[in-house]
């Protein structure tokens, strides 16, 4: 299209002092093809956009920055460095640098980790969510810095809810000394979280994405403005924005009060501690269609190793506990 993805949304980046976002596709059009449902590139000429935007931070750890394999991996990275835009989270023949930068008088430390098995060379290094890495990388900046802030790719897509082992791993890093936790991958919004003097986004939702890849039900989501001053965080802003196509733009005035009533809504069940067989009633029928539909594609694009995975697919852990949690919640609204 060429055109500015970013245009209908300049007057909240216009006000900022850094900008974050998560960088989820591969800032080219050559390299290997991954055999998914959805696969995600761009030209990278589109890094225009990018830049124009002012963006500070992209986190690039997260499961679609291999979509083309690592040529198409190295090829970003040559990208953002050429063009001097900062990221976390993964980077190529080079560990991934936590980025440090400072804004009137305070230092802000950015770490970046995903979820995803990751079958690569030596040479491709992506920060995977693992607990201890999480800490021990937060012990290592804790005294260089005012603040720090984890980004995390990570929950089950198209879910209003939070895990609850993400809920509690999100409690560790803030109790650990981390400030503000930004999270992303579901394609939904999910709650928000005062814990501890932190803030802990559970889920940013979709913002430049058309919600039809993602089999999104909302075209719906959200800009999070943090404020800090020298020795905490004092207050944040949501910023309702619509997705029409691809394209971002400000919420409607007469749709934002039901929109921010719902955040509320949603948020609310992670300050009661949400249990494991509430969250897979919750989240059951959902992630099954979501994977079943996901499935479907793969097994029309790239055949029979796809449809074999999707038998034993539903066979999992995770897959028997959804059932549980579907049936289970059948029975409660029978009774």
């Amino acid at each position: 299209k060429n055109q500015d993805p970013f245009r209908n949304v300049y007057s909240i980046f216009n006000h900022k002092d850094i900008l974050f976002g998560n960088l989820e596709t591969s800032l080219t059009e050559t390299g290997s093809k991954t055999d998914k449902a959805v696969v995600l590139s761009t030209n990278p000429k589109n890094i225009k956009f990018l830049k124009k935007a002012d963006f500070d931070v992209l986190n690039l750890a997260n499961n679609h920055i291999l979509d083309l394999g690592e040529e198409g991996f190295a090829k970003t990275i040559r990208t953002l460095q050429e063009n001097n835009m900062g990221y976390v989270g993964a980077d190529y023949k080079n560990t991934p640098e936590i980025l440090f930068l400072e804004q009137k008088g305070i230092i802000f430390a950015f770490l970046g980790y995903s979820i995803g098995r990751f079958k690569t060379s030596p040479d491709v290094h992506i920060n995977k969510i693992r607990e201890r890495k999480i800490l021990a990388d937060i012990d290592l900046v804790k005294n260089k810095c005012d603040f720090i802030i984890v980004s995390l790719h990570w929950g089950t897509e198209n879910v209003f809810y939070p895990s609850p082992s993400q809920i509690k791993l999100a409690h560790k890093i803030i109790d650990h000394g981390a400030t503000l936790i930004l999270g992303h991958h579901p394609h939904t919004i999910q709650g928000i979280e005062e814990y501890n003097n932190g803030l802990i986004v559970y889920s940013l939702g979709n913002f430049q994405f058309d919600p039809k890849l993602s089999q999104s039900k909302s075209n719906k989501s959200m800009i999070v403005s943090v404020k800090f001053d020298k020795n905490r965080i004092f207050g944040y802003d949501i910023v309702p924005v619509s997705i029409k196509e691809d394209i971002p733009e400000l919420m409607e005035q007469r749709f934002i009060e039901k929109y921010m009533e719902f955040i509320s809504k949603i948020s609310e069940p992670i300050n009661r501690k949400i249990s494991r067989l509430w969250w897979f009633q919750e989240i059951g029928s959902e992630y099954l269609s979501n994977n079943i539909h996901s499935y479907k594609m793969r097994i029309g694009k790239y055949g029979i190793f796809h449809l074999i995975e999707f038998i034993l697919w539903l066979f999992t852990p995770f897959c028997l506990c959804c059932y549980v949690g579907i049936i289970s919640k059948k029975i409660r609204v029978i009774f």
